[in-house]
This record gives structure tokens, C-alpha cells and sequence, in this order.
């Protein structure tokens, strides 16, 4: 992705594929860009799979994209986050806590032991500086350069082959030097539900899609509005509307940039939408009701044969 090493101290990375996460990917990524705009923060995302065939290969993404920002020379901080992840605190100080962690190659939280080597990878920071990180770089790629295509192009689901986070243990777990430069933080800092800084609502919380996606939408607003972060997105939020009520998008765009420019003329635009949905279902013809099925016909007994003559 990247050709020309950052300027910037810190880079945060996000990346989904185009079908199953975009729509997450979209949400979290408000306030994401936000602390990164915020804090002088690169960001970097990306819709899309960079080696693999299926959507869910998109998780691969973070090993290439890692060994990239490290072959640019980049001796700053490279910053994970999975599409269901977002900065919840964009006023954090988070280069004074990455300067208490130079000695660390990575930071994670950890997975379902408190084995060295057992992380979450849904949320990190990788320490470019360090000599570590670029060992694990590499030894990462080089399990994901392993799978064979054509392997690859069968695995339509998840584990059918290794995943990202499978491949980073078995790397730290051959080698217990890498692990011991790791850094374990608390889900009660990043990688949970209610972490104060970054927080992930991973499937494991919520098992169903469509759910889980709707209570990442309903925090990430609610963050923005806490944080009181002006909307960027209202004339999206218009055509959202008038498409979700049926009404004809405006040809003329002045029309659109009156009904967004402000308070009053986005209630003006509001107003006139639900009076305007209204009258159209009151003059909408009524459902008729399905005509009942027909009645079967009665059962013709079959004619009986005259006895044969004796």
C-alpha cells in the first residue's frame, strides 16, 4: 500500500472486504479518522482482499500491510484495528503511552490463556523500531506466502485454512524470545466492549451479524455525540432518508445544500418528508388480501367392471 516511508510517528490501519464488513468498516472508521486527524495520526483504509479469493481472506490484510510500513524504513508505531474496532476516547494521550513502551515489540491483549504467545491481533500496536517486530513480520508473511493458491481458492470459509491469528501464535510460539518482547495489556484499556481507549465488539459478544453491526452503529454515534464531533456525513443521511421513504431525490442541488446547511433546513427537509411518505400511503390502494384457495373437487369413485360371464 504504502511506497514512501510516513511522516507521521504513528499510522493506524483498518481494512475489510467489500461484502461482508464495508458497512462496519464504515461506521468505525468515523471515529477513527477523527483521533488520527485529530492527533496527527496517518490513517490508512482499506476495502478490500490483497492475497486470497474470499472475503474472509481480507484478514490477511494486516500481515502485508505491516511488512510493508517496515520495508518503507518506518521506525514509528503501526496501529491495528479490525473493522469492528474504534477509538472510543479520541482525546486520549497516546503518544505519552507509547513512549512508556519502547521496549516492547508489540502490544495485544491476550487471547483465551495468559500464555505469552496466546494474543488477540483484532487490536494492536506494532513497535517498527523495534528488532522483534520485523522478525515476526517476516516469519508471518512467510506462513502466509506457504498457503498455495489454489488452497487458498477452496478455503470459501473461515479455518479451512489458517487464519492471521493462528499463523501469529504458531510464530511467537516457536520462539519464546519473541513472545517475552510482547507487551499485554487489559481489555479494560483496548480490545473490549468497554475498554477506555479501543474498543472491539468482537463476534464472541455478539454471534449475530446483523446485531452486532447495529450496536457498533448505535456506540460509534453515540461516542461521536459524546464527544460532541460535528457530522460530516448529513447529505448522506438526506438521500438516506428519502430513499428509505420512497420520495424522489431532488434534481436541483441547491435544493439539497438548503435542506443540509442547517439545523433549520435539515427539520424543514425532515417535516416535509414524513407529511409527503404520508400522503402517499394514505392514497396507496389497500392491500387486498389474498383470494381464498379453491375448494378441492370431491373424489369420483372409480367406475366397477361388470362381472365376466360365467
Amino acid at each position: 500500500m504504502l511506497r514512501l516511508k510516513p511522516l507521521q510517528d504513528i499510522v493506524l490501519v483498518q481494512s475489510a472486504d467489500p461484502v461482508n464488513y464495508f458497512t462496519m468498516l464504515r461506521s468505525t472508521s468515523k471515529l477513527n479518522r477523527a483521533f488520527c486527524i485529530q492527533h496527527d495520526v496517518r490513517y490508512l483504509c482499506l476495502h478490500g482482499v490483497l492475497r486470497g479469493y474470499h472475503p474472509w481472506h481480507a484478514c490477511y490484510n494486516r500481515i502485508i500491510t505491516l511488512k510493508e510500513m517496515l520495508d518503507t524504513g518506518y521506525k514509528g508505531w503501526y496501529l491495528h484495528l479490525d473493522s469492528d474496532a474504534y477509538v472510543f476516547d479520541i482525546h486520549y494521550d497516546l503518544r505519552s503511552y507509547l513512549a512508556g513502551a519502547a521496549e516492547h515489540s508489540f502490544i495485544f491483549t491476550h487471547g483465551a490463556t495468559k500464555a505469552l504467545w496466546d494474543v488477540n491481533d483484532g487490536v494492536f500496536f506494532a513497535n517498527c523500531a523495534h528488532p522483534h517486530t520485523r522478525i515476526v513480520a517476516e516469519r508471518w508473511l512467510a506462513m502466509l506466502k506457504g498457503i498455495k493458491p489454489e488452497k487458498l481458492l477452496k478455503a470459501e470459509k473461515w479455518y479451512q485454512t489458517p487464519c492471521d491469528q493462528q499463523m501469529l501464535h504458531t510464530v511467537l510460539r516457536n520462539d519464546p524470545e519473541l513472545a517475552g518482547s510482547l507487551r499485554h495489556e487489559h481489555p479494560r484499556f483496548m480490545n473490549g466492549p468497554g475498554s477506555s481507549f479501543v474498543r472491539q465488539i468482537l463476534r464472541s459478544f455478539e454471534r449475530d451479524p446483523e446485531l452486532r453491526l447495529a450496536k457498533i452503529q448505535l456506540e460509534v454515534e453515540r461516542a461521536l455525540q459524546r464527544q460532541k464531533l460535528a457530522s460530516d456525513d448529513v447529505t448522506s443521511v438526506y438521500y438516506g432518508v428519502a430513499r428509505a421513504l420512497d420520495l424522489p431525490i431532488p434534481k436541483d442541488l441547491a435544493e439539497v445544500q438548503a435542506a443540509t446547511a442547517d439545523r433549520a433546513g435539515l427539520l424543514d427537509f425532515l417535516e416535509r418528508s414524513v407529511a409527503e411518505a404520508r400522503a402517499a400511503m394514505a392514497a396507496a390502494p389497500p392491500a387486498t388480501a389474498p383470494a381464498p384457495a379453491a375448494a378441492p373437487e370431491p373424489a369420483v369413485a372409480a367406475p366397477v367392471a361388470p362381472p365376466a360371464a360365467g
